[in-house]
C-alpha cells in the first residue's frame, strides 16, 4: 500500500500525470490542455485561444481534478520514473503513452513494463489509425482493464475527458483498494484474536482434560502401590462378568490378606509397612497375565481379577504362584520378615451374582483359609457365607452379651494327685444366650478372638475370677489358686501386665495365687515379645502354664525360650498311654 491516499474523488485534488513522448511538441500540448497555468503562452497564442475558443473548452469543465504533469521522451525513462515514484509514495495517476518512440522501446513494451511497476497506473495510448488496432493492443498487452486508446490528431477535449475519467477511476479504485486493505488488517487483527482465543481455549481443555485425568487416576488408584483401588475394581467387575456373561467363560476373584501385617507394621514402623506394601504389589502383579487386575482394598486386603479362564482350576494355579512369591522373605528396614498370603477364591459363573458378592464370598474363602492355616488358599463353597453371617451375628451378640451380664463363670477343681485335695480352680467361662440358650466356648471364644472381643471379655473373666478367690480365701481357703485362661491376643494388648497387677491388688491377693493358662499358639507367635511380657509377669511370681500342649505344632526348643511353670499335657497325647 502507498501512502498516497484520496479522501473524497469529488475534491480538486493533484494528479500526477507522465507524458511518454520523443516528441517534446506533445508534451507542451499536453500542458496547455491539462495544466493551462503553468503552460509558457505568447500573446499570440492567448489572442488565438480567445479567438478559436479553445480555452473555453478547456476551462468550461468543472475542476474536479488538478494535475501535475511530468515527460519522458523515451519508454525506458518513463519506466525508471514510474518506479521512482511509487518508491517515494507519489505514483502517477495517468500515463499519455505515444505508440511510437524511435530509437528505443515502443509503448506498447513501455506499457507493459510501466504496469510490472505500478499495476494500478491509467494509461491512454496515443496511437494513429495505421499503427495498431485495440484488439492488437489489448492483445499484446494481455487486459483492458485500466486503458483507452486515443487516435491522433487528437481534440483538447479528448485528452480532458480521458484524464478526468481515468483520473475519477484511479482515485475510486485507490480508495477501494484502501478500504479493503483496511477491512483486511481488522479481519486479520479479529482472525488473529480469534485464533489466540481458540488456541488459549483448546489449552484450556486440554489443561482441564489433564486435570480430569489426574483426578480420575488419583480416585481410581491406590495412592501407595499405584495400583487400582476399590472404585476402580467395581467399574472392572462389572466388565468382566458382563463379558464372562456373554462369552460364557469363567471370571475369579482372589481375595489376599497378608498374615503377621500387623506384626511387621509395629515392629518396624509404618513407613516399613507401606515399602512392604509396594512390594507386594509388584510381586502380585508379576503372578498374573497382562489382562488381569490386581487391586488394593485397603490395608493389607488385594484383590487379583481373573478374566477368561477356560475352567476353574486356572484360578488357583495363580493363587498357588502368589502364595509361593509371599512364602519368599520381604527385605523390611534392613531385616528379612515373612508375611505369608492367605487367599480366598470366588468363582463367577453366568448368571449368578454380582461383583460385590463375588467379592463378599471371596472374602468369606479367605478367613476360612486363615482359619485352617496359613499361607494358603480356599474355594468359596456353599455354606461357607451362612457360616460366615452366623459369625457375625454372634460377634454382635458377644457385644451385647457382656453388657446384659450374658456371661458366668464355672469352676473346675485341680486336684492334687498324691493327697486327693483341691489345690487349685480353673475358672471357665460359658455364654447364657437367652434365645440360643448355653452356648459353647469352642462356638464363641475363637470369634471373639478374632473380632478383639477377647481382651475385654478376657478382663471381666479376670477380675471375676480373682474376686471369687478373694471371697473363698477370706472364707479360710487360704491355699487355693486360681487358673485363668488367655489368649495370645490377650497378652500381646497395651497394659496387659498392668491389668493383672491392678486386679491382684483390688482383691489383695499375692501374685503366687494366680496362673495364667496359654494356649500352645503362643510358643508359635511372636516368642520374642511374648516372652518380654511373661517374664514380666513370672517376675512378680504369677505362675504360668501352657494348656494342651501336643495338640499343635510348637515344639521344646522353643518352649524352653519362655519361663513356664506348668505344661499340661493334651489328653489326646496321653489317652491311649495305659496299653501303647
Amino acid at each position: 500500500m502507498s501512502d498516497f491516499a484520496l479522501e473524497d474523488p469529488k475534491s480538486p485534488l493533484l494528479h500526477r500525470l507522465l507524458i511518454v513522448d520523443d516528441n517534446p511538441t506533445i508534451h507542451e500540448d499536453f500542458r496547455k490542455i491539462l495544466a493551462p497555468d503553468l503552460a509558457p503562452t505568447s500573446e499570440l497564442e492567448a489572442l488565438e485561444r480567445e479567438l478559436l475558443g479553445e480555452a473555453q473548452d478547456a476551462s468550461a469543465l468543472p475542476p474536479h481534478q488538478r494535475f501535475e504533469l511530468q515527460s519522458a521522451h523515451q519508454g525506458e525513462a518513463a519506466v525508471e520514473l514510474v518506479a521512482r515514484a511509487c518508491s517515494e509514495g507519489r505514483p502517477y495517476t495517468l500515463a499519455f503513452v505515444d505508440v511510437r518512440m524511435p530509437p528505443g522501446i515502443d509503448g506498447i513494451e513501455t506499457v507493459a513494463r510501466m504496469w510490472c511497476v505500478d499495476p494500478h497506473l491509467q494509461v491512454v495510448i496515443c496511437s494513429a489509425y495505421s499503427d495498431h488496432t485495440f484488439a492488437d493492443i489489448v492483445s499484446e498487452l494481455g487486459h483492458s482493464d485500466g486503458l483507452l486508446v486515443l487516435r491522433k490528431p487528437f481534440e483538447a477535449i479528448e485528452v480532458l475527458q480521458a484524464a478526468h475519467a481515468l483520473s475519477q477511476k484511479w482515485t475510486i479504485s485507490h480508495q477501494l483498494r484502501e478500504r479493503l486493505m483496511d477491512l483486511e488488517a481488522i479481519v486479520q487483527r479479529r482472525t488473529s484474536a480469534l485464533e489466540q482465543a481458540v488456541r488459549e481455549l483448546r489449552e484450556e481443555v486440554e489443561q482441564r482434560r489433564r486435570a480430569e485425568a489426574e483426578a480420575r487416576y488419583v480416585a481410581t488408584h491406590d495412592a501407595l502401590t499405584g495400583i487400582p483401588n476399590r472404585h476402580l475394581l467395581r467399574e472392572a467387575l462389572g466388565r468382566a462378568l458382563s463379558r464372562a456373561r456373554r462369552r460364557g467363560t469363567y471370571a475369579s476373584v482372589l481375595l489376599l490378606d497378608l498374615d503377621n501385617f500387623k506384626e511387621v507394621n509395629d515392629t518396624y514402623g509404618h513407613a516399613a509397612g507401606d515399602e512392604l506394601l509396594k512390594e507386594v504389589a509388584r510381586r502380585l502383579r508379576s503372578c498374573v497375565r497382562e489382562c488381569d487386575m490386581v487391586a488394593r482394598m485397603g490395608g493389607d486386603e488385594f484383590v487379583l481379577l481373573l478374566e477368561d479362564l477356560a475352567q476353574a482350576e486356572e484360578a488357583s494355579l495363580v493363587a498357588a504362584r502368589v502364595v509361593e512369591s509371599c512364602k519368599k522373605p520381604f527385605l523390611v528396614a534392613g531385616e528379612n520378615v515373612h508375611t505369608p498370603a492367605s487367599i480366598g477364591i470366588a468363582m463367577f459363573l453366568t448368571g449368578c451374582g454380582d461383583g460385590w458378592t463375588l467379592l463378599k464370598v471371596a472374602d468369606v474363602a479367605m478367613y476360612e483359609a486363615k482359619t485352617e492355616g496359613r499361607g494358603g488358599f480356599r474355594y468359596y463353597t456353599e455354606g461357607m457365607l451362612a457360616n460366615s453371617e452366623e459369625k457375625l451375628r454372634l460377634r454382635e451378640e458377644l457385644l451385647r452379651g457382656l453388657t446384659n451380664d450374658e456371661f458366668k463363670l464355672v469352676y473346675q477343681p485341680l486336684v492334687d494327685a498324691e493327697s486327693g485335695a483341691i489345690c487349685a480352680f480353673e475358672a471357665l467361662v460359658r455364654w447364657e444366650h437367652p434365645q440360643r440358650g448355653t452356648v459353647a466356648p469352642l462356638k464363641f471364644i475363637p470369634i471373639a478372638e478374632k473380632s478383639g472381643f477377647i481382651i475385654q471379655l478376657g478382663a471381666w473373666i479376670l477380675r471375676t475370677a480373682c474376686a471369687q478367690l478373694a471371697e473363698w480365701r477370706r472364707n479360710g481357703e487360704i491355699d487355693l489358686r486360681m487358673a485363668v485362661n488367655v489368649s495370645a491376643r490377650e497378652v500381646h494388648a497395651p497394659g496387659f501386665v498392668e491389668l493383672v497387677t491392678e486386679t491382684l491388688r483390688e482383691n489383695g491377693l499375692h501374685p503366687s495365687a494366680l496362673e495364667l493358662e496359654l494356649t500352645e499358639s503362643m510358643a508359635t507367635i511372636d516368642v520374642e515379645k511374648s516372652s518380654r511380657v511373661l517374664v514380666e509377669l513370672t517376675d512378680m511370681g504369677v505362675r504360668l502354664a501352657i494348656d494342651d500342649f501336643g495338640s499343635g505344632y510348637s515344639s521344646l526348643m522353643r518352649l524352653k525360650q519362655m519361663p513356664i511353670s506348668v505344661l499340661k499335657i493334651d489328653r489326646y497325647f496321653i489317652r491311649d498311654i495305659t496299653h501303647n
